[in-house]
């Protein structure tokens, strides 16, 4: 115990180097060396695979077309650990949105209900999950799950809508219907709207929007049961979209019949009106991203003359607002990001390919198949080193977005259950977050957080000095 170089941070995160230095004060304090001894030498890790027995089982055609460099990282490169399931519902959880302006609350979209978790507990540790990382990439598979905490504590629904939850109370049968959250995480409050298909947060104020199967947009403030604004009201077409521009001063609506419409975001009537609506594809819209600012957007759907992905100026005349399309994606285009940082455009399709797309020079850069089946799910990290792809048969796969490589992959990361009764397969939607977290939802019920391998590399030389 006493060795330099017995300690149980054998990774060479620089994040470690604190917690090495304060393991070596505290082994020598002879007041703590019974605990430490008690404690160290009763607790027993479970035997598990070799890496090299993980890689045997490995397809070498997990990227199409690409080549075996690529495969390497995929391979190797560290399955990110466990997945830490936040919540989960006896039903497919369809949405969820990150409070932008307090990380530690998400708020999540069933069938049944909304509610808002509060997971302040579960986020402050996670910063330190290189501890005892070594152990996990020899785990036996890249998709084993974090079961500890997924039979804790849950709220039950209040019988008033907008009520705050009751006392909680244990259950340890998911399947009849009541939700579970995990250890660190807790239900602050349900809102009785069903089927809300899509949600998203506000970039600066405590607000998130939801857009419902019914075509109804809504928008409520963290925390608080009443409404605040009706954009939509029920029987337009199904919400497929919604975000806030950056400056959060405007919020834009894709619909299931191809049109996009734009409100000002700071309203006073009940029953306000969008200042601009028009169809950008003939059959559906089913993302878009502002542009740089309100002005410009880019729109990803599905059109009868393939024009799939489409660049907007809503500062020109209505019938010249289209600047620019791309004839991409058979059958249609289904997600959307944008770099603001590259000014590139990724975007995913009903076929399984993504296409990268230069928004300065207006031209396709490159595109490959990064899954069997539809992507459903699409993000991009902050400093614009990775984007994440989920599909509809439950696969999450990394790729970089220099290159194009295959980072990671998850198999069956939300995999649809027969039981569900639902329209909605696979990953719903992937969110990523600082500290190289990844938060998704999708058909198997579950809201779950993983945590990517830190993408510095710390030579050895400097962990044997430490």
């Amino acid at each position: 115990m006493l060795e330099p170089d017995n300690t149980p941070f054998k990774t060479k995160n620089h994040l470690s180097f604190p917690a090495r230095r304060l393991w070596h004060f505290l082994v020598k304090q002879e007041v703590l060396q019974e605990t430490l001894i008690r404690y160290i030498f009763t607790k027993k890790r479970k035997q598990s695979e070799s890496v090299e027995n993980h890689m045997d089982r490995i397809s070498p055609n997990c990227i199409a077309g690409a080549s075996s460099p690529y495969k390497v990282e995929a391979d190797l490169g560290y399955p990110g650990g466990k997945a830490k399931i936040i919540h989960k519902e006896s039903d497919i959880i369809m949405a969820f949105a990150i409070n932008k302006a307090n990380s530690n609350e998400i708020v999540l979209a069933s069938t049944h209900d909304v509610q808002e978790v509060d997971v302040s507990s579960l986020v402050a540790v996670q910063p330190y999950t290189w501890i005892g990382e070594d152990f996990d990439k020899e785990s036996r598979s890249s998709d084993d799950i974090d079961h500890r905490s997924s039979h804790t504590n849950i709220a039950q629904a209040s019988s008033a809508p907008f009520a705050p939850p009751q006392m909680p109370v244990s259950a340890s049968m998911p399947w009849l219907g009541s939700g579970q959250t995990s250890m660190g995480a807790s239900v602050i409050m349900k809102r009785n709207l069903n089927n809300v298909k899509r949600m998203t947060s506000h970039p600066i104020y405590q607000y998130y929007m939801t857009g419902a199967q019914d075509g109804s947009v809504r928008m409520f403030e963290w925390n608080r049961p009443q409404q605040l604004i009706c954009f939509r009201q029920a029987g337009n077409a199904r919400v497929t979209r919604l975000y806030f521009n950056s400056q959060g001063n405007k919020c834009g609506v894709a619909d299931g019949e191809g049109f996009l419409s734009l409100w000002q975001v700071n309203q006073t009537s009940s029953n306000p009106k969008p200042y601009l609506s028009w169809q950008c594809h003939t059959k559906t819209c089913g993302d878009f991203a502002f542009i740089t600012s309100s002005s410009l957007i880019a729109t990803a759907g599905q059109s009868n003359d393939n024009r799939n992905v489409c660049l907007w100026d809503t500062l020109i005349s209505p019938s010249n607002t289209m600047v620019h399309a791309f004839p991409c994606h058979e059958n249609g285009a289904t997600v959307l990001q944008y770099a603001p940082k590259q000014q590139l455009l990724i975007t995913g399709g009903r076929k399984g390919f993504v296409c990268v797309f230069d928004i300065r020079q207006r031209q396709l850069l490159h595109t490959f198949q990064a899954h069997d089946s539809a992507i459903k799910a699409l993000a991009l990290d902050a400093f614009e080193d990775f984007f994440v792809t989920g599909s509809a048969e439950g696969n999450m796969k990394v790729w970089k977005l220099a290159g194009h490589g295959l980072m990671h992959s998850f198999s069956t990361e939300h995999a649809k259950q027969s039981i569900f009764r639902n329209i909605g397969a696979g990953v719903m939607q992937v969110e990523t977050r600082p500290g190289n977290r990844i938060f998704t939802c999708g058909a198997d019920g579950t809201l779950k957080m993983r945590v990517l391998p830190d993408r510095y590399n710390i030579p050895s030389s400097l962990v044997d000095v430490l």
